[in-house]
């Protein structure tokens, strides 16, 4: 049975209402389906709400070089709401180059968009 476009953008709605949790880390190794955290969770945003379109989430975060550890972050994860301290239900991670250093009074942004795919 397929999912059709209405029921993929139904479910992206659901997703946007319950996953709203971003958190990041500085581990680095490849993301497996059966993943629960992120490897070294460092820091984590609540209320991140992401635009749906469609079917495809959006998610627009940004960390300060404040929240991020001098050991820069090269993993993200989505998670959801009442998550703490990265303790909580992962719907998706995503490792990438680290950032390394940031000052403190610099912003990395992340854009995250995650397909629910028919």
């Amino acid at each position: 049975m397929t999912v059709v476009n209405e029921g993929a953008a139904a479910i992206a709605s659901l997703i946007a209402t319950n996953y709203q949790v971003i958190a990041i880390g500085d581990g680095a190794d490849s993301t497996s389906a059966s993943q629960t955290g992120l490897n070294n969770f460092t820091f984590q945003k609540t209320g991140q709400t992401p635009t749906v379109v469609g079917s495809t989430l959006i998610y627009n975060v940004d960390f300060t070089g404040a929240q991020i550890p001098s050991s820069g972050v090269s993993e993200l994860g989505i998670f959801a709401n009442g998550t703490t301290n990265g303790n909580g239900t992962l719907l998706s991670r995503v490792t990438f180059t680290n950032t390394g250093v940031v000052a403190s009074g610099d912003t990395v942004s992340f854009t995250i968009r995650v397909e629910v795919d028919n």
